[in-house]
């Protein structure tokens, strides 16, 4: 399931607001399920929601930030109906959004009709997408963000997706593959102290056609929960 939140609002807000659209999604579950936010909170595994950055169609970008003026929107999506279910219920019970010192009000919430899915699709990122591996350094093992001109960034793509599929089915599914992206863009993002090297990309996959559903509704890659890796279906 996905949702477009509508908003409306006017002010600055940070460049790093994934941690603040992440803990808004938690207590809006929290308030129509507390049960569900606890254990998707406590737990160690995949989440399985993803959202998508905030769009305002009139915005300006300096230094201080990004100024929002009158509309901003973001998306949430979910393989798990329960999870968007009960955000929206606890999103309308307080239908506010505060970003550093802006207040964004809930003007409207739109269930958006999922697209189908052949052994072909298209996605482009509406978040971008974090890939990790361990690498050891000096005897140590290190995480370290790859990139789409890495060739194990595709190996990782696809384990994540095939895990994560594999996690909320009890069923394995592997014949996925990641073409090299047609379009790329890079972009760093802070989460509390650390920084994340994350792509925007057009990147075309083939293969299962519900791991290319699992995709669009989870997201790509890693970090899902905290705003990376949701994707739209543009071919």
């Amino acid at each position: 399931m996905r949702a477009k939140i509508s908003l409306h609002g006017s002010g600055w807000i940070p460049f790093n607001y994934n941690i603040t659209l992440t803990g808004v999604i938690y207590s809006s579950i929290k308030r129509a399920d507390p049960d569900l936010a606890y254990s998707l909170h406590s737990s160690k595994g995949f989440k399985f929601f993803t959202f998508s950055e905030l769009k305002a169609p009139k915005r300006k970008v300096s230094e201080k930030g990004i100024f929002i003026k009158d509309k901003a929107y973001f998306l949430v999506s979910s393989p798990k109906n329960e999870i968007i279910s009960s955000f929206i219920s606890g999103l309308l019970e307080k239908p506010e959004i505060k970003i550093a010192k802006t207040k964004l009000m809930v003007e409207n919430v739109e269930i958006l009709k999922a697209p189908q899915f052949n052994s072909i699709t298209t996605f482009s990122t509406l978040s971008p997408v974090v890939v990790r591996t361990a690498k050891e350094e000096n005897g140590k093992l290190k995480t370290i963000d790859l990139l789409p001109n890495e060739e194990k960034f595709y190996e990782n793509l696809k384990k994540n997706l095939v895990r994560k599929y594999e996690t909320l089915y009890n069923e394995k599914r592997d014949n996925i593959d990641f073409e090299k992206p047609l379009s790329t863009k890079p972009k760093r993002i802070r989460i509390k102290n650390t920084y994340h090297r994350a792509t925007h990309m057009v990147i075309k996959a083939r293969g299962d056609s519900e791991l290319l559903k699992l995709a669009y509704e989870t997201g790509l890659g890693e970090k899902n929960s905290m705003g990376f890796g949701m994707v739209k279906v543009v071919r």
